[in-house]
């Protein structure tokens, strides 16, 4: 329901809030991060500090003097972010010695380095961070929407039971997150029975008069339980509507992306089908817009005369994947191309270089010893 948003307009979307607002947002985004931050220098049991790009003091290789203060995703295919060996980069994240205040900025590749962890450890924090990046996406939508999702706390009779952390929502103006709402949800149905309990068992004990009154009231409650129910269900039929309606824009959005994609690919195989070689051709699909190696690999094996056998490995891939990935890497190590940080084992994704600039040329096996590990 809520669009992931790029740093700009994450931004953008924050000067619209008062000072207050934005205060209390980027001090909880804050709070989450270092806790995160604190968590992996903790829990992964870093012993030491390698240095890596930048010359360290003898005082500065103790770890525990070390601390990650900042992280940045530039997003898909945004090399915005710079290591400190220089490499653009989308994920950057920036350590701080505490006692000198030298501030380093690593790629994951490099901070696991610095840090004597696996890189895997790493993507377990950037997943943890997207998490709050996401949540923090969620309010100002809603902000933006003018959604704040108050009115089941205001139905809450014993707001002792809510948590600080959404009454300072509520006292800041902040609007509360889905699950800060399904958590009031589920306070004041607790709150109902409870109080519905409390009046069978004054029933029993009052005289006919007095029960004939309390009868009343509980008739009154389960009316109001009604109506929170009814509000709750066509809550949950909007709910369902609007993910129909989002799903059927998304089924429309990726049918238009694959015309659009069949057609590129239609053009790029009617100009390169004459004596094309596959370097030419798989360097023809990057530029008109398909990234992923994997994918350029099939389609050329379908449409051209070459190597049709498959590997029979984990991943299944045309023989001609590690052709393709050596004729790509060749490109970006041109300057052409931009190879995407997401590639892996098991799929490299290459785009075009909207800055494309003259590199340093690698023969075809040095690049062959690159991609050995894939």
């Amino acid at each position: 329901m809520y669009d992931r948003l790029s740093i700009e307009k994450r931004e953008e979307l924050l000067l619209l809030l008062t000072a207050e607002q934005r205060d209390f947002l980027m001090k909880e985004l804050k709070r989450g991060r270092r806790t995160i931050f604190e968590n992996v220098m903790r829990d992964e049991k870093i012993s030491a500090i390698k240095s890596i790009d930048t010359e360290l003091e003898e005082d500065e290789l103790l770890v525990i003097d070390w601390m990650i203060i900042d992280f940045a995703d530039y997003g898909l295919g945004n090399l915005a972010g710079q290591c400190a060996c220089g490499r653009k980069l989308r994920y950057q994240f920036t350590v701080e010695h505490q006692q000198t205040g030298k501030i380093i900025q690593y790629g994951k590749d490099h901070l696991s380095v610095f840090l004597n962890i696996d890189v895997k450890d790493i993507n377990g924090v950037i997943n943890e961070l997207d998490r709050f990046d996401h949540e923090l996406d969620e309010l100002l939508w809603k902000v933006k929407h003018g959604e704040y999702g108050y009115e089941v706390y205001e139905k809450i009779q014993d707001k002792t039971v809510v948590s600080p952390k959404i009454v300072k929502h509520i006292e800041v103006n902040v609007p509360l997150l889905d699950r800060q709402m399904n958590l009031l949800k589920k306070y004041l149905e607790k709150q109902l029975e409870a109080l519905l309990e409390e009046q069978r068992e004054i029933q029993i004990k009052l005289e006919l008069e007095e029960q004939q009154q309390r009868n009343e009231k509980i008739e009154k409650l389960i009316q109001e339980k009604k109506k929170i129910e009814d509000m709750l269900e066509d809550e949950r039929k909007a709910r369902s509507e609007l993910e129909k309606k989002r799903k059927q824009q998304e089924k429309e959005k990726v049918l238009l992306e694959k015309m659009e994609q069949d057609a590129r690919l239609k053009a790029t195989i009617e100009l390169v089908r004459q004596g094309a070689k596959i370097d030419e051709i798989a360097y023809s699909l990057v530029m008109n817009g398909v990234n992923s190696a994997v994918e350029i690999s099939w389609i050329i094996v379908k449409n051209f005369d070459v190597d049709k056998r498959i590997s029979i490995g984990d991943f299944g891939r045309p023989y001609i994947y590690f052709d393709i990935l050596i004729a790509l890497s060749k490109q970006v190590n041109n300057g052409y191309l931009l190879k995407d940080e997401a590639s892996d084992g098991e799929d490299c994704i290459f785009y075009v270089n909207p800055e494309p600039v003259q590199g340093n040329s690698k023969d075809s096996e040095e690049i062959q010893q690159e991609f050995s590990l894939f």
